[in-house]
This record gives structure tokens, C-alpha cells and sequence, in this order.
């Protein structure tokens, strides 16, 4: 199990967040060995060798870090105690370890003043420096970085993005003209549980005799086309009552709003792309590719009535457990914090990427959804140097200790455990991009427009982002004319 913890970690940041990475087709993902270097600087240490840079400090002084409380969503960042659970008390040995290095104490003070800038932005112009760090969501990322209240991480000492526990495959994603305001470290899960997966049914998929899908994404065919056909061999109208309900048996599970996104990333496409200044633009009007992809997603799940419709608004439909248990649904969508809701599930089931558009395209492409927390250094922390040395030995520390048990907890979920779903672990995390259109600008996008359309069955793409493009591109380029200003 160690070496394959190993060979899954090594693979975890290989990623580019462009609209694709050459060879990832299910193979080549899954050659790694615990010396591999998803940096690219050419080292070959193993990640139990892994170790930060930060020279000897004594802080004295309280680390006072603030919490975005989005505990339904994603793990916290910090043990409060010793529970016997292998994530949380690896993230509590990471706060002793990191109060006995540093002659600190850490302390996390939770708010649900979360979704704004507002909170944070009042307590930085009141020059209130009670927080050395304050995780926040990424979803309003473009409001702390512009607003001249928090720091480039390219200031902060100590700080270096180029080592393997800050995620090499998400960073290019969220710099703005080659300035980095973000970025993703190991002592972050909600990265990794927003990571977004298929499910599978194992006795469903035998009893239809279908094809194996480890194999078709062993072999680079699992498609749209694939997951097509195999879904449709699911739909049957189970009490015979000539209406399909939640009764029935589906291909499908998955709430409106995660439908497109998942697919259209699957694809390589981005809704909100960065130009070659690194500066992003609605990426949407005069996309050929996208518009068909939009298109054919709508054929599969509505025309062919796979997808089991619902209008609930949250993040994972309540009808999944319950279907996929009963074996009256073949794939279900899922983040990895949501694998949580199959921990009693007698069924048996397995863990997929999503499907490429077409066979030659150039590999596997996994979502990461917005909602992940990030950290930003206040303008006022007096000893931004403090920060710093924090996050950069927590990541290091993490990469080492808690992103193993991260994978030991996954692969251990009852009944999804095999050496092909450790498999598919490794080709999704090596694989993860992060759309702007998603994330921070969700809003106008993914919620304000797509979602409804989905859910609403509404195909014309081309007379909604007409009436939109104006505003969202306004957005983007006053967001940009403040970073490049």
C-alpha cells in the first residue's frame, strides 16, 4: 500500500490547466513510480524526502488563522483533536508539529460571513490585523486581489511555488498576467473533494453486460459516445406504470448545475480561457467546439432521457443514495467529499474520470469546482515573513503525511476498493483543470446562466451568451484593468 500511495502521490500536480495535456489517455497516467517528479524540476525524490526551505524561526507570537466555515462542502484545514480518523488526526500531528517548530500557537476562528469579500475587507480597512492568514473562497478571488488589500504571494518570504506540495497542474489556472495572488497547497483538501468523478455501478454494469470502463479508459475510449450507450442499457421503466420517475431505473444522477461544466471540462474546453498575456476572456461566442459540445450534452441527457431530472439546488442530489444502492441507476456524479454519502451502500461501485468528447482527443480532463478555500496574507499582518514560513512548512508537511491518508481514506471507502479504481485515482488527480467561468466567475456563468438553461432544458446558447457576453465581459476586463493597472 505505501508504494502505491507512492505512485498515486507522484502523479497528483502533472496536469496543465489548458485545454488539454498530450498522452493522457488512461496509460501513460498510471506509469509512475514514487521517484517521479510532477514538478518537472528534474528531482527524484521520493515524497517521504520531500521537505520545505524554511530556515529555524521562533515566531512568539499566536498564528490566528480565519476559516471560511464550508464544512458541508469540503474538509477543514486544521485538527483540533485526536479522534482515531486518519485525515483529521493527521491534520492535528500538522498543528503541533507546526506550534512546536515555529513557538506558536495556532488558532482557527470559523466565520459564515463567507460569501463576500465584505468581512475580511472591513477588517483590513479598519487595519484590525487579528488574522496572520484568512482562508477564503475562491469564488470571490478577483475582489481580494484587485482590491489592493492582500498580498502577491511573489512578495511573501518563504514562499515557493515551484515545489511539488503547491499544485503544479491548478496554479497556471488562477494567475493573472503572470502574477500569482493564489495558489493550492497540500494542507488544502477541499481542492481534492472538489475534485469532481463518475461512479459506478458494479452489478448494474455486469447484469446489463456491458463493457468494462476501466478498460475503455485504459485504452483512451471512454467517450460521450460510450458512456452514451452504456447509460441509455440502464433506462427502464421499472414498475411498469409508463411514466419514468425515481422508481425507475436511470443512467444518470446528477443536480442541473454540475452537468455542463463536468462535461464541457471533460473536453478540454474552458468557459473563460487566459489569452497569451495570461489575461482571461469569455471564451464562449464563436467556439465552435464548445457550442457542439453544449449541444450534444443536452441530446444525451434529455433526448435520450438518461439523466434522471430534478430541480434541487445543492451540490449532490438527494436521490443518488438511494437509487444507485437499489441498483436503478449505472453512473452517478460525485466529488470526492461526497463519497462520504456512499459509506453505507451495500453496492458495490467503482470510481471513473469523465468521458473525453471524441476518442482523439487528446486525454482525460477532471474537474475541480469552485468552493475551494484559499489563503490570502492581509496588507496589515505586520509579519508577513510569519505567514509565510506557515504555509510553506504546512504544505511540505502535508504533501508528506495527510495527502497519503487522503488516498489511504479513498481507497479504503467500503466497497470501492481495487487496484483499477486506484487507478483511475491517480489518471484524476493528474488530470484536473479549473474553468474561471466555474469558479470565479460562477455567478454570471455556471449559476446565472447555465444552470437555469440545463435544468430548464433551454438550448440556445447562442441567444443567451449574446445577451450576456457584453456584461461578463465587462467584468472580466474590469477585474483585469485593476491587476494589470
Amino acid at each position: 500500500m505505501k508504494q502505491l500511495l507512492g505512485i498515486l502521490l507522484a502523479l497528483l500536480l502533472l496536469a496543465s490547466c489548458a485545454a488539454g495535456t498530450a498522452g493522457n489517455d488512461g496509460t501513460e497516467a498510471q506509469s509512475g513510480n514514487p521517484s517521479s517528479d510532477p514538478s518537472g524540476t528534474g528531482s527524484d525524490t521520493p515524497e517521504t524526502q520531500v521537505h520545505d526551505r524554511v530556515p529555524a524561526m521562533d515566531f512568539g507570537q499566536d498564528m490566528d488563522l480565519l476559516m471560511s466555515n464550508i464544512s458541508w462542502a469540503t474538509t477543514n484545514i486544521v485538527g483540533d483533536e485526536i479522534t482515531g480518523d486518519l485525515i483529521g488526526d493527521a491534520q492535528y500531528n500538522m498543528k503541533l508539529s507546526m506550534e512546536e517548530r515555529f513557538n506558536t500557537t495556532i488558532n482557527e476562528i470559523y466565520t459564515d460571513d463567507i460569501w463576500s469579500t465584505a468581512y475580511v475587507t472591513r477588517l483590513i480597512t479598519a487595519d484590525d490585523d487579528t488574522y496572520e492568514i484568512c482562508f477564503v473562497l475562491d469564488l470571490y478571488a478577483p475582489g481580494y486581489a484587485n482590491s489592493g488589500l492582500v498580498r502577491s504571494l511573489e512578495e511573501v518570504p518563504y514562499i515557493d511555488l515551484t515545489q511539488l506540495y503547491w499544485d503544479q497542474s491548478l496554479h497556471p489556472c488562477v494567475t493573472i498576467a503572470g502574477k500569482t495572488w493564489f495558489a493550492f497547497g497540500c494542507f488544502d483538501l477541499s481542492y481534492y473533494d472538489l475534485t469532481h468523478i463518475l461512479t459506478f455501478n458494479k452489478s448494474l454494469n455486469q447484469d446489463l453486460n456491458l463493457d468494462d470502463p476501466y478498460t475503455l479508459v485504459k485504452e483512451g475510449r471512454w467517450t460521450v459516445d460510450a458512456f452514451e450507450t452504456a447509460a441509455k442499457a440502464a433506462v427502464r421503466d421499472v414498475d411498469g406504470d409508463g411514466t419514468m420517475t425515481e422508481a425507475d431505473s436511470w443512467g444518470f444522477t446528477s443536480v442541473a448545475k454540475q452537468i455542463l461544466p463536468c462535461f464541457w471540462m471533460s473536453a478540454g474546453e474552458q468557459s473563460i480561457a487566459k489569452n497569451e498575456k495570461d489575461l482571461p476572456y469569455l471564451n464562449i461566442e464563436g467556439n465552435e467546439r464548445f457550442f457542439n459540445i453544449f449541444g450534444r450534452m443536452y441530446a444525451v441527457m434529455w433526448d435520450n432521457e438518461i439523466w434522471c431530472p430534478n430541480t434541487e439546488d445543492q451540490n449532490f442530489w438527494s436521490g443518488t443514495v438511494n437509487m444507485f444502492g437499489n441498483n436503478r441507476a449505472l453512473f452517478a456524479a460525485q466529488t470526492f467529499y461526497y463519497l462520504n454519502e456512499f459509506r453505507d451502500l451495500d453496492a458495490d461501485f467503482g470510481i471513473l474520470p469523465y468521458p473525453k468528447f471524441t476518442e482523439d482527443q487528446d486525454g482525460y480532463h477532471s474537474r475541480v469546482e469552485g468552493g475551494c478555500k484559499i489563503a490570502v496574507i492581509p496588507i496589515n499582518n505586520k509579519n508577513p515573513e510569519y505567514a509565510g514560513a506557515l504555509l510553506e512548512a504546512m504544505a511540505a508537511y502535508s504533501y508528506r503525511e495527510i495527502i497519503p491518508e487522503y488516498y489511504e481514506v479513498v481507497l479504503k471507502r467500503k466497497n470501492s476498493r481495487d487496484e483499477d479504481s486506484s487507478a483511475m485515482l491517480d489518471l484524476i488527480f493528474s488530470t484536473r483543470s479549473y474553468d474561471l467561468g466555474d469558479t470565479w466567475w460562477c455567478n454570471e456563468l455556471r449559476d446565472g446562466m447555465f444552470k437555469p438553461m440545463f435544468r430548464d432544458n433551454v438550448r440556445d446558447l447562442a441567444s443567451e451568451i449574446k445577451k450576456r457576453s457584453k456584461v461578463i465581459t465587462k467584468t472580466i476586463d474590469r477585474a483585469i484593468s485593476t491587476f494589470v493597472g
